[in-house]
């Protein structure tokens, strides 16, 4: 009973086996040394000699890779660079470190897209599905391996087609789908025999022993493991040896040779220390302990199986935010399409939103039910011992530990559909009023019930209304994107003059159509260190909002001025002002919103946007503001190294006569 309730947890932990592309081990340090010129060539025996050495000695292997990595960039070599990195995410493979290994995959892979070259695009869709099969994911490993199987026939590639249905047969055992499995890993076999391919038979034949395994066919299973740690030896793959001498120790302990299940796992420790590889180890403490419970050495056995667990809950949530990552990305992609598609788009993220708590009320599920079947067998297992009543009280403690989590993630829930329902009511309420006067003008001027005259007269409010609205899509999409957590600072140094000018001519346009006056007086240029186009947003925002709330006949200005190794930045105008009893909602969480003195319209999006840029930039924003005498924001930046030091008494203002009042400094 024991025996059949821990495979299929087995399964889950231990990810069926994939296969690389091989190289054979050749004297590359002669090579190097009979070749010293830096071209193109050297970089191709570099890194011939890393995906030689990355199974036997993962150090050697990554600084061959380095070092055909710096060579190629020197040289432009596209290819070149592709391989170098192929080679240092295959390294990452061993420390299992699958989610660097999925960047460096990926970064190769937009390279050889690129260039459209075949043969690297089948062995790099190949990779991408071996890290899915490996992070448990083999329903998206499959489309990237039948791609990579259909380009290798097509180029009539037949060793590598046996790569490649090995990995297949991979991704249908972790699905369970074993007759599906047993069909491309018995065609794998046939023809690596053929090509008398010990290293590729290998992956096969560990693969050929997971399913055995979960049909609990153990002879099978220890003679197809025997095979493949044979064959891991020959070809001294320090991680295949590794992972055949755990797979033999599950077998041995299932089948009661507990002798030797203690040295094959004795040799997989000892490897792996050298490896550190973080799943092997946490797949080592759960045969360890299966192991020590089959000997009634409970307590030995309850140490080892806290020792797992600690590292399977690291393991999983690491899992859970390489599904958020993907999410991410997939949601940065999809921003960057033509506007003309926007709420297709939208409708995309809503249901990829969906699905992923799917996946997560799945996996959560999932998870309660493995922590229920534990809690049984550990009942089972000490009911007898009165002096492990503590220890058994611990587990209830981890449910606990486990339902926090679960309410976590219900948290993050409703905060993505939060960031949706604010889209989806900015597109339905502030979007369409835009949309739908222009379509009148239009429908008006097309059937000629107005002249061109008449339409030049509306003309200048639909496009301060067109311009609004777009800065409203900005502060929203940005927004929607630093909420998903997908705006990285990338901080560099710039003239923060130079960037108001390119701002000024729009917005003094804007300013112009209010007959409001917007001016700045500029001494010089003033280099910051920041993001620009945060910082752009930033001032974008502050001058739009206070040409909002000026009326006709207002002024508005800019300063800026220098406080030691920051500089000011200061707004001003002499408008409506702030009411007090709303002051202190500004840059709040609550998203406040009213229209400005010619009722235009916003999103309450920009001042909270505005603060976290700076906060990002680390800088502070604050403000003061009178009702009815006007409101000064100010904002900080940290100067640039290349600031020139003797212009203290600079300064660029953006002024109004009304800003006294209360101050608020966030």
């Amino acid at each position: 009973m024991k025996k059949c309730l821990l495979i299929p947890l087995w399964l889950i932990l231990l990810s069926p086996a994939s296969e690389a592309q091989s190289a054979q081990p050749d004297s590359f340090e002669m090579e190097l040394l009979h070749h010293s010129a830096k071209d193109t060539e050297r970089v191709d025996i570099l890194n011939k000699a890393s995906r030689a050495f990355f199974t036997k000695d993962a150090q050697i292997a990554e600084k061959y890779a380095n070092e055909a990595l710096g060579l190629s960039a020197q040289l432009h070599y596209m290819n070149g660079r592709i391989w170098a990195q192929r080679n240092l995410a295959l390294v990452e493979n061993t420390r299992g470190h699958l989610d660097k290994q999925m960047q460096l995959t990926l970064s190769s892979l937009k390279l050889a897209e690129s260039i459209n070259d075949l043969h690297t695009l089948s062995i790099l869709y190949n990779d991408m599905g071996n890290i899915f099969t490996e992070q448990n994911s083999p329903r998206d490993a499959l489309p990237y391996l039948l791609r990579s199987l259909a380009i290798k026939k097509s180029l009539h590639e037949i060793s590598e087609i046996s790569k490649t249905l090995n990995n297949i047969g991979s991704a249908y055992l972790a699905l369970h789908v074993l007759d599906s499995s047993l069909l491309f890993l018995h065609e794998a076999e046939a023809m690596k025999l053929a090509q008398n391919d010990r290293r590729g038979l290998a992956y096969t034949y560990e693969n050929l022993g997971l399913v055995a395994m979960l049909q609990y066919r153990l002879e099978d299973a220890l003679h197809y493991h025997q095979l493949s740690n044979e064959c891991y030896r020959e070809a001294d793959n320090q991680l295949g040896m590794v992972k055949s001498s755990l797979n033999l120790a599950e077998v041995q302990t299932f089948m009661g040779d507990l002798i030797n299940a203690e040295k094959n796992l004795q040799q997989a420790h000892a490897g792996n220390v050298v490896l550190k590889n973080v799943k092997n180890e946490m797949i080592y403490y759960k045969i360890r302990y299966e192991l020590d419970s089959t000997r009634n050495d409970y307590r030995s056995a309850l140490n080892n199986y806290k020792a797992y667990t600690e590292r399977n809950m690291e393991f999983f949530n690491l899992e859970k935010s390489r599904q958020i990552s993907r999410s991410q990305e997939k949601y940065e992609a999809e921003k960057k399409q033509k506007e003309n598609i926007l709420l297709k788009k939208e409708q995309q993220i809503h249901l990829a939103t969906i699905q992923q708590q799917r996946m997560l009320v799945f996996s959560a599920t999932l998870l309660f039910i493995i922590l229920l079947v534990i809690t049984f067998m550990l009942y089972r297992m000490f009911k007898k011992q009165k002096l492990l009543t503590r220890e058994l009280n611990s587990k209830n403690q981890e449910v606990s530990l486990q339902n926090h989590i679960i309410l976590e993630q219900n948290t993050t829930l409703e905060s993505l559909n939060q960031v949706k329902d604010k889209i989806f009511s900015v597109i339905s309420h502030d979007l369409r009023s835009p949309l739908a006067i222009l379509e009148g003008l239009l429908f008006l001027l097309r059937d000629e019930r107005i002249t061109q005259e008449q339409f030049k007269f509306y003309s200048d409010e639909l496009w301060r209304d067109v311009k609004n609205t777009s800065y409203m899509m900005d502060n929203m999409l940005q927004w929607a994107s630093n909420q998903m957590k997908g705006i990285g600072v990338r901080a560099d140094d710039f003239d923060i003059l130079l960037l108001l000018n390119q701002e000024f001519e729009l917005l003094q346009t804007l300013a112009k159509q209010k007959d409001v006056s917007l001016q700045h007086e500029l001494s010089g240029s003033l280099m910051v260190y920041a993001d620009p186009e945060m910082i752009r947003m930033v001032l974008r925002n502050l001058i739009s909002n206070a040409i909002k709330f000026t009326p006709g006949g207002g002024k508005i200005s800019v300063s800026a001025r220098i406080d030691r190794t920051f500089a000011e930045v200061i707004v001003r105008d002499n408008g409506t002002g702030i009411p007090l009893e709303n002051q202190h909602r500004i840059f709040s969480n609550i998203y406040y919103s009213t229209s400005g003195t010619q009722n235009e319209k916003g999103c309450g999006l920009g001042l909270h946007l505005s603060k976290d840029f700076v906060e990002r930039n680390h800088g502070r924003i604050w403000f003061h503001s009178t009702p009815g005498n006007g409101s000064s924001f100010s904002f900080t930046v940290p100067l640039s190294d290349e600031a020139d030091t003797n212009s203290r008494g600079y300064t660029v203002v953006i002024q109004d006569q009304g800003s006294n009042g209360m101050s608020i400094v966030k």
